[in-house]
């Protein structure tokens, strides 16, 4: 019997409860994949967040069972200060149906609205780049907030991948993956770390966090180098306004010039690790380093992988119990830092919103 069924977006007030437990019996049954109710009522709340609910038109009212959600977020496509670059890309970040309404269309048509909000939200914030530009894009996946920046890769979710490639996802030949290792006091000592950060101290190149004089090479480096990447060069800024500097990692060349930097993030309520879904499920004082960046003039001296290793040393030091990095393609760069892949990798898709 077909369900009747209507979708509609979820207002701001509702209570978020229903769509956890609609996840925890389904995506968050894989592990490790479950979530704390307050971690994801804060990913379903971010700014730029829309959801799209399914709920049974046999019974319209305010309490009406969920019957499936697509979580969706936009995100400017570059930096604050990139003019060329202040339109939106979108991210279907989540979509999900009680699996005994499945095989109703109740998912298709969670897709097609979700998308239709996506591609006019993108298309309608091409007025606010200059010059304006005549496309961008759609990621199924999310990068800030992020969840998954894509499918995970394995046998529960191989009948999803199916179904987003009939309705036109196309998936890269090879998969992104998530890194992870344990942190304790021991860290500090140990010998290849060491080794990597002596070789780049060979090179005048010393590490730490940012001080006042520091800030504007900081900032220029991330202008200079990365204004193109979504999210990355915003984070700076953002942790340097929330008064967490000690959130941020540096690398200087002799005369004191910033040409490296990354966030090692361990304050639990800081601008990035409160848009992580992860690392608040691995351990108490779980890190994440991410946004790793070397100043082109300086790569090849062994700046990147000794920022690491001195980033993660610095982060055992500070009491972390573990570091968390995401979305990785990059192979065995962090692997020597003593980084293992954690969960799953993930299958990334993109579609392009093209100007009409």
């Amino acid at each position: 019997m077909a369900t009747s069924f209507t979708v509609s977006k979820l207002t701001s007030n509702s209570p978020t409860k229903p769509l956890h437990e609609l996840y925890e019996s389904t995506l968050g049954l894989v592990s490790p994949y479950s979530l704390p109710s307050n971690k994801f009522h804060s990913l379903l709340t971010a700014p730029q967040s829309q959801i799209f609910i399914a709920t049974s038109t046999s019974s319209p009212t305010s309490s009406s069972p969920i019957l499936g959600f697509a979580l969706t977020y936009l995100i400017r496509a570059g930096s604050a200060s990139n003019k060329s670059l202040q339109h939106y890309k979108g991210a279907i970040a989540l979509l999900i149906v009680h699996p005994s309404h499945r095989n109703h269309g109740i998912g298709s048509a969670l897709h097609a609205a979700a998308l239709e909000h996506l591609t006019q939200s993108v298309r309608s914030s091409f007025n606010n780049s200059y010059p304006k530009p005549t496309s961008s894009q759609i990621q199924l996946g999310s990068t800030f907030p992020r969840i998954w920046p894509g499918v995970p890769n394995g046998p529960e979710f191989d009948e999803a991948k199916l179904w987003f490639q009939r309705r036109g996802w196309v998936f890269k030949d090879e998969c992104s993956i998530d890194l992870y290792r344990s942190l304790d006091d021991s860290v500090v000592e140990e010998l290849s770390l060491n080794e990597m950060v002596k070789k780049a101290e060979g090179h005048e190149i010393t590490f730490g966090c940012p001080e006042a004089k520091d800030i504007q090479g900081l900032l220029e480096l991330q202008k200079e180098e990365f204004d193109t990447y979504t999210g990355w060069p915003d984070m700076f800024p953002a942790l340097l306004d929330a008064g967490q500097s000690q959130d941020i990692w540096c690398a200087f060349d002799k005369s004191g010039q910033v040409i490296g930097a990354t966030v090692a993030a361990l304050e639990p309520d800081g601008p990035m690790l409160e848009v992580l879904a992860w690392p608040a499920t691995i351990g108490k004082r779980c890190a994440s380093i991410a946004c790793v960046g070397i100043s082109s003039k300086s790569r090849g001296t062994g700046a990147g992988v000794a920022l690491v290793a001195s980033a993660t040393m610095n982060l055992a030091r500070r009491g972390a119990d573990g570091c968390f990095i995401d979305w990785v393609s990059l192979k065995g760069f962090y692997q020597r830092c003593g980084y293992e892949p954690w969960a799953k990798g993930y299958w990334e898709a993109w579609r392009d919103v093209n100007e009409v």
